[in-house]
């Protein structure tokens, strides 16, 4: 499990409150993240809370390795995406919030089924690489694309993110409601 971000109590003001924080005048702005695991995954759920400062597509997570860019990343903007072994599927984005939302994203290898909620709340379900498995021995990156050809950056997240957290399997749709539910009793701040 991949975590990132740290659990609060009602209280705390909103300066005190850690997030990682990507500015948007800074482009080269991005988190390295070493996972405890390999990520030869046939499975997983990724949640986290983000504040975006503006609507265009911005990559929050992506894991590339040597041979594919898109081995696994996740978009947020006007829709959410997904790209899973080269593969994009993307759901469409109907709150217009400006503030903290929670994303919830679980794929399943062996039925290609991937769900996506948002505030706990679930979206259509869609398939995409059945049977596949991710590649292991890749870099992963929040709040940036990686293009392991040129070595570059780019489509960065501007905002806020915490409780990033990546499982290598799949959540049920009850405990992801309670991740969204118990949070919402955390201080988000403005």
């Amino acid at each position: 499990m991949l975590t990132a971000g740290f659990l609060l109590l009602s209280g705390i003001k909103s300066s005190t409150f850690p997030a990682f924080y990507f500015p948007m005048e800074n482009i080269e702005s991005f988190v390295n993240v070493h996972p405890l695991h390999d990520m030869s995954l046939q499975a997983f759920t990724l949640c986290f809370w983000a504040k975006a400062q503006h609507a265009g597509s911005q990559t929050v997570l992506s894991y590339s390795t040597q041979e594919r860019d898109n081995e696994l990343a996740m978009t947020v903007g006007t829709d959410v995406g997904l790209w899973i072994g080269g593969h994009f599927l993307s759901f469409p984005l109907y709150h217009k919030a400006q503030g903290w939302l929670h994303y919830c994203m679980a794929w399943a290898s062996q039925s290609g089924m991937t769900n996506f909620w948002l505030n706990g709340a679930a979206g259509k379900a869609k398939s995409i690489q059945k049977g596949y498995v991710s590649q292991a021995g890749g870099t992963l990156v929040l709040g940036k694309a990686r293009d392991t050809l040129l070595g570059t950056f780019s489509n960065g997240f501007t905002g806020w993110m915490t409780h990033v957290n990546l499982w290598s399997q799949v959540l049920s749709p009850a405990d992801v409601r309670a991740l969204a539910l118990y949070s919402k009793l955390l201080v988000w701040g403005n």
